[in-house]
């Protein structure tokens, strides 16, 4: 506990008037809302790069305003859509109690409870500036997130073994074609020149600390090697060919493409809704917003995420015949579906794959786990199996995507993973979720257009990326991701907030 505010709990213990003078709770109240705003700043720029620091952010900024309550002993505003939001965190809790394994259930519940982070955000902003400070820094932070991508496209993350003998002692310290090397005795490389002049400077006989990354997305490895079985590997020479080592899919510093585009694509719709409601006069929003968009877009396409990236032209197609003129809608509607067109050609060129591959191993792994799954609601429809529980009894369920794959993940589908985790009473209840944020939506947007050119774009924004979090969602697992489940209730607590200032006199100072 901070020292001001053991000094203030320590005068109201010593007071024998009973309450505090109105003017030391206004003062603290004050300092509260300052400290509270500052933890949602925080919030929105880490969420593209750390989930850990996202989160830490947010539960800050509840505790501070669950303390600021208690002082001014105020009751929350009003919350639109707590009944549906209510119901899936109780129906969820139920369903953890009843799980099949408790112990691996109840972890994953902090997931589930992410949804409280849009109610911290959504009670504690008052007037509409401030919810601009956040947008421009969520999408500068997101511009920011592209450039690393770009930076580790160019400058890249290593040295790639392009090719190493198999009886090379570099080979059997595991570290095989396509793997990155990034540091040797904690010093870091990024050209095979680099690693070279690094391995030859070494003393003889030293041992070498050899960092690498290993797979998509990285997975972290160390090992050890002398000096001399690096150089009899074939360092400097054709046995050893050595390149600059650069991701196969962008991962940003989410550290896997899947989170990173989910992430990416929410950030897009916001950017692109957000260019469209900008005033014409003012070109340097109009431009950082196009910036921040067009950088997005190739962050996106750089994760060769085809369902993310159908997504965010989803949502901007939605965004724009939202905010575009007629003539508008035609050029921008052209744009999105060449767009499309480029994706296509690209998904194609570098996974070999189209938008539906009947052949992929990913689709048929998918079409696998949707007939187990849905095979699993039969038997357990009200309240499923439990979060999580069919890690350690896939084997018992014959789920026969693990087997075949040797892999254990998930059902690939919003929808099919509520279902048989927790039955189909909470997924009722997320539906009953879904359609009310829309309709919920619409009708705000409504009435934006009436107050604040700034606020239609940000609940336009909102709406489009919700609109395009649908679509991966039937595919994807979307909601065991933290960072897109924080995202997208980061934008559920700005349009709550916004419907709230609506009703505030001198709340919306944001023409």
């Amino acid at each position: 506990m901070a020292s001001g505010q053991q000094t203030f709990m320590t005068e109201v213990a010593r007071r024998p008037d009973g309450p505090v003078p109105s003017s030391d709770v206004a003062r603290w109240a004050r300092w509260l809302e300052g400290l509270i705003f500052f933890f949602l700043i925080l919030f929105a720029i880490l969420l593209p790069h750390s989930i850990k620091g996202a989160r830490h952010a947010w539960m800050a900024a509840g505790f501070l305003w669950l303390a600021k309550l208690a002082i001014e002993r105020k009751r929350p505003f009003p919350q639109a859509l707590s009944a549906p939001l209510l119901a899936y965190i109780v129906l969820s809790g139920i369903s953890t109690a009843l799980s099949s394994d408790p112990y691996l259930s109840w972890p994953r519940m902090r997931v589930v409870c992410l949804v409280l982070a849009g109610v911290v955000v959504a009670q504690n902003l008052q007037r509409l500036s401030q919810v601009r400070i956040l947008v421009f820094l969520l999408l500068l932070s997101g511009l920011a997130a592209a450039g690393f991508t770009a930076w580790q496209y160019t400058y890249g993350v290593g040295v790639q073994v392009r090719y190493v003998v198999p009886t090379a002692d570099l080979y059997r310290a595991r570290i095989h074609p396509g793997d990155i090397i990034t540091h040797i005795n904690g010093r870091s490389v990024h050209t095979p020149e680099q690693l070279s002049k690094v391995v030859m400077q070494s003393p003889p006989g030293s041992m070498l600390h050899v960092k690498y990354l290993q797979g998509e997305p990285f997975d972290k490895r160390e090992t050890f090697l002398t000096r001399e079985q690096f150089v009899t590997s074939g360092v400097g020479t054709p046995y050893l060919q050595l390149a600059r080592g650069k991701p196969g899919r962008a991962q940003g510093t989410l550290r896997h493409y899947i989170v990173f585009a989910e992430m990416l694509m929410q950030l897009g719709c916001l950017a692109w809704a957000m260019l469209l409601s900008a005033q014409p006069q003012k070109w340097g929003i109009r431009t950082f917003c196009a910036i921040v968009f067009l950088a997005l877009t190739a962050a996106l396409m750089a994760t060769q995420t085809r369902a993310d990236i159908a997504g965010l032209a989803a949502g901007c197609v939605i965004a724009l015949w939202l905010l575009g003129r007629t003539r508008t809608r035609i050029w921008a509607f052209v744009g999105m579906v060449l767009l499309l067109l480029l994706a296509t050609l690209w998904i194609h060129h570098t996974r070999g794959l189209n938008w539906v591959s009947t052949g992929d191993s990913g689709t048929h792994f998918r079409v696998l786990m949707w007939e187990d799954g849905l095979r699993l609601v039969r038997q357990h429809p009200w309240f499923g199996v439990g979060l999580d529980a069919i890690y350690n009894h896939w084997q018992e369920w014959g789920i026969r995507g693990f087997s075949l794959y040797h892999v254990i993940y998930h059902f690939h589908s919003d929808y099919i993973q509520i279902a048989v985790e927790r039955g189909l009473l909470t997924l009722a209840a997320w539906l009953w979720f879904v359609v009310a944020y829309v309709v919920f939506l619409v009708r705000l947007l409504r009435r934006t257009r009436e107050h604040s050119r700034f606020a239609t774009g940000v609940v336009a924004g909102v709406l489009a990326a919700f609109a395009g979090y649908l679509v991966p969602s039937t595919v994807q697992y979307c909601l065991g991701d933290d960072p897109l489940v924080m995202i997208m209730f980061f934008y559920f607590g700005l349009a709550v907030a916004i419907d709230r200032m609506l009703k505030t006199p001198g709340a919306v100072d944001v023409p």
